[in-house]
């Protein structure tokens, strides 16, 4: 079987929030990157998926080359499911887009009080030096940042980023972190759909309850505490269920006859892409598998996607704050369930046979009642009676129809739209998007080819390159193309404007401007002064008339 060259993707999903956007690589055959939210391939792929016209299904396709090349499409576009479908991905996605909404008042204090000085950590530690005092607004959008900063280090990758949390002098716990993310994810999604949390919980709800946690000193909870962190992080959840889903995706298409052998002599198990199903193993005590569509397989897929559906805090109410950490961080619940699928026994381990939904609603509501979490089912119910009865709720899914979306807050509309659809339709469909290779050829027909397709096209990524490497919006069915041209551009203007604060808080220098991830169409005046104008609008202030402290 020769499959050369089909498993190189990057890594810039994982991308710090203090790195650059997605430049093209050129060596990467895929990628898809958090603070972009861009798929992208490599030319030469494009050029063979577009040789079929643009039918992505591969059902009718029996070229192999297509196959490959479409298994790192399927890969990249899970990693757009995991962040715009999942909870655990909809907070990361929502972590940078927090800093510019939450703060927006309180950078409007500090900018009348110390005019525009750049980067804010700078002012931070002049006015230190200086003995100045503290000022409130200053320590709010600062305390802010570095809350949400560290969560996304212990989430994404604690065992090699957890040094460089504890030893910071503004990391206060785990759970305060924690309950910070949540408690941005909630407010944006509330102030974007459910102000006066009618339907939503109320993050207030429980605030006098983490507050007693810190004073009863509960280990990861109180400044000072004890920190306990998995072995893996969520970047290697990630990697393992887009790897193993374009895995059986090959599988099916080579008529079953995609061996392990096949697969490691060409390096696609190595590092981050298997080392979450190494894990899985050995948590739920169990050996290699015989084939890429053992029922195993298909419970590590399963496990993956309870352990990125934490909604207590977000969707559903808090039951028990003393559990936040464990409930929320995706790497705690894929061990938990692990453990939780060993002491069920080998023939649960092995219910996952026919791919069906009808063994992933079972299998995924046993696992959920063992970790004493909501269900997805239970989540994707209530996000759909939302949308079904809440008027703004309502609202939006008929913006999501067309994607002709409302101007204010738009990229969190957007997010929240496409998070909804998926919800929604995973309550018909849940096979799909657990075991997506397993539906997308014939091989052993988990679903039907008409709702395969219709899926498929319904969630594939918003935006994509080219052959030129510059972003695009999808061709949707159904959508008109001027409104999809509309949405690129209004989504952008907002990125550019989150890039644009986020290095205002933190960035030496003045502003950079590296747009050419994003179009190599105009010249690099003409992109800084549409990024400029923009950040004006918002801030008041163009970015030239910074003062730069550092």
């Amino acid at each position: 079987m020769n499959l050369d060259g089909v498993f190189i993707e990057s890594d810039d999903g994982i991308a710090t929030l203090s790195s650059a956007h997605g430049a093209p690589n050129l060596e990467a055959l895929g990628s898809y990157n958090t603070l972009d939210f861009v798929v992208r391939l490599r030319p030469d792929l494009h050029q063979v998926l577009e040789s079929q016209g643009g039918k992505l299904s591969m059902r009718e396709c029996e070229s192999w080359d297509v196959a490959k090349a479409f298994s790192t499409y399927l890969h990249e576009t899970v990693h757009w499911w995991q962040h715009a479908g999942t909870t655990a991905g909809l907070m990361l996605s929502f972590l940078q887009p927090a800093h510019a909404h939450m703060n927006r008042n309180r950078l409007d204090e500090v900018l009348k009080a110390h005019g525009a000085v750049k980067p804010l950590l700078g002012l931070a530690e002049k006015l230190l030096d200086a003995d100045e005092g503290r000022d409130e607004s200053l320590n709010f959008v600062l305390n802010n940042w570095h809350d949400l900063e560290f969560f996304r280090k212990l989430v994404i990758n604690p065992v090699e980023l957890v040094g460089g949390v504890t030893g910071d002098p503004y990391f206060v716990s785990v759970g305060h972190s924690y309950r910070m993310a949540i408690g941005a994810a909630s407010w944006l999604i509330g102030a974007t759909l459910d102000p006066n949390y009618e339907v939503l919980p109320d993050p207030r709800d429980w605030e006098a309850a983490m507050t007693d946690l810190c004073e009863t000193k509960t280990e990861g909870f109180y400044l000072g505490s004890p920190i306990e962190i998995p072995p893996l992080g969520v970047k290697d959840i990630f990697e393992g269920q887009a790897r193993f889903s374009q895995l059986q995706y090959l599988y099916g298409a080579s008529g079953g006859h995609l061996s392990w052998d096949d697969i490691r002599d060409h390096g696609m198990l190595k590092g981050m892409y298997c080392h979450a199903f190494e894990k899985f193993l050995e948590f739920a005590d169990e050996k290699w598998p015989a084939a890429v569509d053992d029922p195993i397989v298909g419970l590590f897929l399963l496990i993956c996607d309870v352990a990125l559906s934490p909604s207590e805090g977000i969707f559903l109410p808090m039951t028990d704050p003393s559990a936040l950490i464990w409930s929320t961080d995706p790497a705690w619940r894929f061990i938990f369930l692990c453990r939780s699928a060993k002491a069920e026994g080998s023939a649960f381990k092995r219910s996952i046979q026919a791919y069906s939904a009808e063994e992933y609603w079972e299998v995924s509501q046993r696992l959920s009642d063992l970790l004493l979490s909501p269900s997805p089912n239970e989540l994707a119910t209530s996000i759909a009676r939302y949308a079904n009865e809440h008027p703004e709720w309502h609202r939006l899914m008929e913006e999501d129809r067309t994607f002709d979306y409302g101007e204010v807050n738009l990229p969190i509309r957007v997010l929240l739209g496409r998070f909804t659809r998926m919800q929604i339709d995973k309550l018909t469909a849940p096979q799909f998007f657990c075991w997506p290779g397993m539906c997308l050829t014939s091989f052993r027909q988990a679903i039907s080819s008409e709702t395969a397709v219709s899926l498929f096209s319904e969630h594939e990524a918003l935006f994509l390159n080219r052959p030129d490497l510059d972003v695009y919006p999808r061709l949707v069915p159904g959508r008109e193309e001027q409104t999809l041209l509309r949405l690129l551009n209004d989504f952008y203007v907002w990125v550019s404007m989150y890039e644009m604060t986020r290095q205002w808080l933190v960035d030496d220098g003045p502003f950079a401007y590296d747009y050419k991830w994003l179009t190599s169409k105009f010249h690099h005046d003409e992109i800084n002064g549409w990024a400029d104008s923009h950040f004006k609008k918002s801030t008041g202030v163009h970015p030239d008339d910074f003062a730069i402290l550092r």
